[in-house]
Protein backbone atom coordinates (compact mmCIF):
# COMPACT_ATOMS: atom_id res chain seq x y z
CA UNK A 1 0.00 0.00 0.00
CA UNK A 2 1.40 3.37 -1.02
CA UNK A 3 0.03 6.82 -0.30
CA UNK A 4 1.08 10.02 -1.99
CA UNK A 5 -0.46 13.32 -1.02
CA UNK A 6 0.11 16.93 -1.96
CA UNK A 7 -1.34 20.29 -1.09
CA UNK A 8 -1.95 23.09 -3.56
CA UNK A 9 -4.14 26.12 -3.84
CA UNK A 10 -5.82 27.61 -6.87
CA UNK A 11 -6.72 31.29 -6.72
CA UNK A 12 -10.01 31.92 -8.51
CA UNK A 13 -10.18 35.11 -10.57
CA UNK A 14 -7.46 36.72 -8.49
CA UNK A 15 -9.82 37.14 -5.54
CA UNK A 16 -9.57 36.03 -1.92
CA UNK A 17 -11.17 32.60 -2.33
CA UNK A 18 -9.04 29.52 -2.96
CA UNK A 19 -9.63 25.82 -3.42
CA UNK A 20 -7.23 23.70 -1.39
CA UNK A 21 -6.43 20.32 -2.91
CA UNK A 22 -4.98 17.11 -1.55
CA UNK A 23 -4.78 13.59 -2.95
CA UNK A 24 -4.28 10.04 -1.83
CA UNK A 25 -2.83 7.50 -4.25
CA UNK A 26 -3.53 3.82 -3.74
CA UNK A 27 -2.29 1.27 -6.27
CA UNK A 28 -3.31 2.66 -9.68
CA UNK A 29 -6.03 4.98 -8.35
CA UNK A 30 -5.61 8.53 -7.18
CA UNK A 31 -8.34 10.17 -5.13
CA UNK A 32 -8.47 13.97 -5.18
CA UNK A 33 -9.77 15.84 -2.15
CA UNK A 34 -10.82 19.49 -2.13
CA UNK A 35 -11.79 22.14 0.38
CA UNK A 36 -12.72 25.76 -0.17
CA UNK A 37 -10.96 28.46 1.84
CA UNK A 38 -12.22 32.01 2.34
CA UNK A 39 -9.40 34.43 3.11
CA UNK A 40 -9.67 35.89 6.60
CA UNK A 41 -9.49 39.37 5.08
CA UNK A 42 -12.95 38.78 3.60
CA UNK A 43 -15.58 40.16 5.93
CA UNK A 44 -17.76 37.39 7.44
CA UNK A 45 -15.36 34.75 6.08
CA UNK A 46 -16.05 32.35 8.96
CA UNK A 47 -19.82 32.66 8.56
CA UNK A 48 -19.61 31.93 4.84
CA UNK A 49 -17.22 29.02 5.34
CA UNK A 50 -19.49 27.45 7.97
CA UNK A 51 -22.49 27.62 5.65
CA UNK A 52 -20.51 25.90 2.91
CA UNK A 53 -19.38 23.16 5.31
CA UNK A 54 -22.97 22.64 6.45
CA UNK A 55 -24.06 21.98 2.85
CA UNK A 56 -22.73 18.41 3.00
CA UNK A 57 -22.50 17.06 6.54
CA UNK A 58 -20.03 14.38 5.55
CA UNK A 59 -18.46 14.22 9.01
CA UNK A 60 -21.63 14.45 11.12
CA UNK A 61 -19.85 16.74 13.55
CA UNK A 62 -19.53 20.49 14.23
CA UNK A 63 -17.79 22.71 11.72
CA UNK A 64 -14.01 22.73 11.54
CA UNK A 65 -12.32 25.99 12.43
CA UNK A 66 -10.21 26.09 9.29
CA UNK A 67 -10.37 24.74 5.76
CA UNK A 68 -6.99 23.09 6.31
CA UNK A 69 -8.38 21.11 9.28
CA UNK A 70 -11.38 19.90 7.29
CA UNK A 71 -9.18 18.89 4.35
CA UNK A 72 -6.89 16.98 6.69
CA UNK A 73 -9.90 15.23 8.21
CA UNK A 74 -10.99 14.18 4.74
CA UNK A 75 -7.54 12.77 4.02
CA UNK A 76 -7.25 11.01 7.38
CA UNK A 77 -10.69 9.45 6.97
CA UNK A 78 -9.99 8.30 3.42
CA UNK A 79 -6.59 6.90 4.40
CA UNK A 80 -8.11 4.93 7.27
CA UNK A 81 -10.90 3.53 5.10
CA UNK A 82 -8.42 2.37 2.46
CA UNK A 83 -6.11 0.86 5.07
CA UNK A 84 -9.01 -1.08 6.62
CA UNK A 85 -10.45 -2.03 3.21
CA UNK A 86 -13.72 -0.26 4.11
CA UNK A 87 -13.87 2.41 1.40
CA UNK A 88 -16.65 0.84 -0.68
CA UNK A 89 -18.86 -0.02 2.30
CA UNK A 90 -18.53 3.48 3.75
CA UNK A 91 -19.88 5.30 0.64
CA UNK A 92 -17.26 7.97 1.25
CA UNK A 93 -18.29 11.37 -0.12
CA UNK A 94 -15.96 13.39 -2.38
CA UNK A 95 -16.58 17.13 -2.65
CA UNK A 96 -15.45 19.16 -5.64
CA UNK A 97 -15.77 22.94 -5.66
CA UNK A 98 -16.11 25.36 -8.57
CA UNK A 99 -15.92 29.14 -8.25
CA UNK A 100 -18.58 30.28 -10.71
CA UNK A 101 -18.28 34.02 -10.13
CA UNK A 102 -16.85 36.41 -7.60
CA UNK A 103 -16.24 40.10 -7.14
CA UNK A 104 -16.11 42.33 -4.08
CA UNK A 105 -19.86 41.88 -3.48
CA UNK A 106 -20.86 38.34 -4.47
CA UNK A 107 -19.40 34.85 -4.28
CA UNK A 108 -21.16 32.28 -6.49
CA UNK A 109 -19.96 28.66 -6.29
CA UNK A 110 -21.02 25.06 -6.71
CA UNK A 111 -20.27 21.88 -4.77
CA UNK A 112 -20.29 18.52 -6.52
CA UNK A 113 -20.75 15.62 -4.13
CA UNK A 114 -20.02 12.08 -5.33
CA UNK A 115 -20.41 8.96 -3.22
CA UNK A 116 -17.75 6.29 -3.69
CA UNK A 117 -19.19 2.92 -4.64
CA UNK A 118 -22.55 4.44 -5.51
CA UNK A 119 -24.00 6.17 -8.59
CA UNK A 120 -25.28 8.98 -6.35
CA UNK A 121 -24.06 12.48 -7.09
CA UNK A 122 -25.47 15.97 -6.60
CA UNK A 123 -24.54 19.54 -7.44
CA UNK A 124 -25.39 22.30 -4.97
CA UNK A 125 -25.23 25.96 -5.90
CA UNK A 126 -24.66 28.92 -3.60
CA UNK A 127 -24.34 32.68 -3.82
CA UNK A 128 -23.25 34.77 -0.85
CA UNK A 129 -23.71 38.45 -0.14
CA UNK A 130 -20.23 39.43 1.01
CA UNK A 131 -21.54 42.53 2.78
CA UNK A 132 -23.27 40.43 5.45
CA UNK A 133 -22.10 36.86 4.85
CA UNK A 134 -25.65 35.66 4.17
CA UNK A 135 -26.69 33.22 1.50
CA UNK A 136 -28.61 34.95 -1.28
CA UNK A 137 -32.05 33.36 -1.08
CA UNK A 138 -35.63 34.13 -2.09
CA UNK A 139 -35.63 37.29 0.05
CA UNK A 140 -33.46 38.93 -2.61
CA UNK A 141 -36.28 38.52 -5.16
CA UNK A 142 -39.65 40.24 -5.37
CA UNK A 143 -42.89 39.05 -7.01
CA UNK A 144 -41.71 35.55 -6.20
CA UNK A 145 -44.90 33.79 -7.24
CA UNK A 146 -44.79 35.44 -10.65
CA UNK A 147 -41.11 34.58 -11.01
CA UNK A 148 -41.77 30.93 -10.15
CA UNK A 149 -44.52 30.84 -12.77
CA UNK A 150 -42.08 32.14 -15.37
CA UNK A 151 -39.55 29.50 -14.36
CA UNK A 152 -42.23 26.83 -14.67
CA UNK A 153 -43.21 28.20 -18.07
CA UNK A 154 -39.64 27.89 -19.27
CA UNK A 155 -39.49 24.37 -17.82
CA UNK A 156 -42.46 23.39 -19.96
CA UNK A 157 -40.25 24.08 -22.96
CA UNK A 158 -38.21 21.14 -21.66
CA UNK A 159 -41.42 19.11 -21.27
CA UNK A 160 -41.15 19.20 -17.49
CA UNK A 161 -43.83 20.15 -14.99
CA UNK A 162 -42.07 20.67 -11.66
CA UNK A 163 -43.56 22.22 -8.54
CA UNK A 164 -41.44 25.05 -7.19
CA UNK A 165 -41.01 26.58 -3.76
CA UNK A 166 -39.29 29.81 -2.73
CA UNK A 167 -36.25 27.73 -1.81
CA UNK A 168 -35.70 26.95 -5.50
CA UNK A 169 -34.88 30.62 -6.09
CA UNK A 170 -31.64 30.30 -4.10
CA UNK A 171 -30.03 27.76 -6.44
CA UNK A 172 -28.55 29.52 -9.45
CA UNK A 173 -25.52 30.35 -11.57
CA UNK A 174 -24.74 33.96 -12.42
CA UNK A 175 -24.26 34.34 -16.16
CA UNK A 176 -21.40 36.56 -17.34
CA UNK A 177 -19.95 37.93 -20.56
CA UNK A 178 -16.35 37.92 -21.78
CA UNK A 179 -15.56 40.85 -19.47
CA UNK A 180 -16.92 38.96 -16.43
CA UNK A 181 -19.93 41.28 -16.23
CA UNK A 182 -23.13 39.70 -14.90
CA UNK A 183 -25.67 39.38 -17.71
CA UNK A 184 -28.34 37.12 -16.20
CA UNK A 185 -29.17 34.12 -14.06
CA UNK A 186 -29.50 30.41 -14.70
CA UNK A 187 -31.75 28.83 -12.08
CA UNK A 188 -31.01 25.20 -11.22
CA UNK A 189 -34.18 23.19 -10.63
CA UNK A 190 -34.43 19.60 -9.39
CA UNK A 191 -37.25 17.16 -10.09
CA UNK A 192 -37.66 16.10 -6.46
CA UNK A 193 -40.66 13.90 -7.13
CA UNK A 194 -38.65 11.47 -9.21
CA UNK A 195 -35.65 10.23 -7.26
CA UNK A 196 -33.14 8.06 -9.12
CA UNK A 197 -30.19 6.05 -7.82
CA UNK A 198 -27.93 8.79 -9.11
CA UNK A 199 -29.97 11.54 -7.42
CA UNK A 200 -32.53 14.05 -8.64
CA UNK A 201 -32.54 15.11 -12.27
CA UNK A 202 -31.30 18.67 -12.72
CA UNK A 203 -32.64 21.30 -15.13
CA UNK A 204 -31.31 24.71 -16.12
CA UNK A 205 -33.61 27.69 -16.65
CA UNK A 206 -32.02 30.79 -18.19
CA UNK A 207 -33.01 34.41 -17.61
CA UNK A 208 -31.31 37.33 -19.32
CA UNK A 209 -30.72 40.57 -17.42
CA UNK A 210 -33.69 42.14 -19.21
CA UNK A 211 -35.92 39.30 -17.99
CA UNK A 212 -34.72 38.99 -14.39
CA UNK A 213 -34.17 42.67 -13.57
CA UNK A 214 -37.79 43.36 -12.61
CA UNK A 215 -37.73 40.51 -10.07
CA UNK A 216 -34.67 41.70 -8.15
CA UNK A 217 -34.88 43.55 -4.88
CA UNK A 218 -32.83 46.81 -4.97
CA UNK A 219 -29.77 45.41 -3.15
CA UNK A 220 -29.55 42.42 -5.49
CA UNK A 221 -30.15 44.59 -8.54
CA UNK A 222 -27.22 46.79 -7.50
CA UNK A 223 -24.93 43.73 -7.62
CA UNK A 224 -25.74 43.46 -11.32
CA UNK A 225 -25.48 47.16 -12.09
CA UNK A 226 -22.21 47.80 -10.30
CA UNK A 227 -20.15 44.70 -11.02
Amino acid sequence: MFFLFFLCSTVACGQKVVILKDSVKYNSDQYVLEEIKIDSRVKHATLIQNQIQDANDIFNKPNFKTAEERLKAKKDTLTKLIKNDELRQANYGFEQYTILFQNDKILNLSIHLQSFGSPFEVYKYFAFDLANGKKIDSSYFKDKDKLKKQIQSKLKEQAKAIKLTDKDLSSFILKTDAKNKITGITFIVYDKEKYRNSGYEEFEVDFLWSEINKFLEPDFSNFFNNN
